[in-house]
């Protein structure tokens, strides 16, 4: 896959768009979380919240820039 894509004449790396779309499932994913419970069962929630945040970003990036 290329480092830099173009979107309507604007060049942008690559992780602009993972970024973008790892937000939007971290969201999804953290309200499926919290109105389930899981949240009650965590130690620190707001680490958890980061650490799954950082999973569903950077496992995309590994698989495009290896």
């Amino acid at each position: 896959m290329p480092l830099d894509i173009t979107l309507f004449g604007i060049q942008m790396p690559t992780l602009l768009p993972i970024f973008a779309f790892s937000a939007v499932v971290q969201i999804l994913v953290d309200r499926i979380m919290s109105d389930t419970g899981f949240y009650t069962y965590v130690w620190h929630p707001g680490l958890f919240r980061t650490a799954v945040f950082v999973c569903l970003f950077t496992t995309p990036c590994l698989l495009i820039y290896r």
